[in-house]
């Protein structure tokens, strides 16, 4: 078991819109209500399959983390298999989730 860096901001806007990412960094359940139009337009929250939670942007930094240190590591040949699990709950696209 390989325990993953959070990927750092930089790391997660060279695929996602800054807008997105910034989003994710502030919403939580406390306010979620009062970000209905964002809610929306980045596709998260009620009535969809991604909900809000706290420490969500934590979550999402650890599994993107991982995903970036699984494929280094395939690359430099130090694994011949790496699994991320919670990488397969990710389904965004550059700037909404899916």
């Amino acid at each position: 078991v390989y325990r993953p860096h959070p990927a750092h901001y930089k790391e997660i806007t060279q695929f996602h819109d800054e807008d997105y990412t910034d989003f994710l960094r502030r919403v939580c359940p406390e306010n979620e209500k009062e970000c209905h139009i964002q809610l929306v337009k980045f596709n998260l929250g009620l009535g969809t399959d991604c909900p809000i939670f706290p420490g969500l942007y934590n979550f999402c930094q650890l599994y993107t983390g991982a995903s970036i240190d699984g494929a280094c590591k395939l690359n430099n040949g130090q694994v011949d298999i790496a699994i991320n699990w919670s990488g397969g709950l990710h389904h965004a696209k550059k700037s909404e989730a899916s």
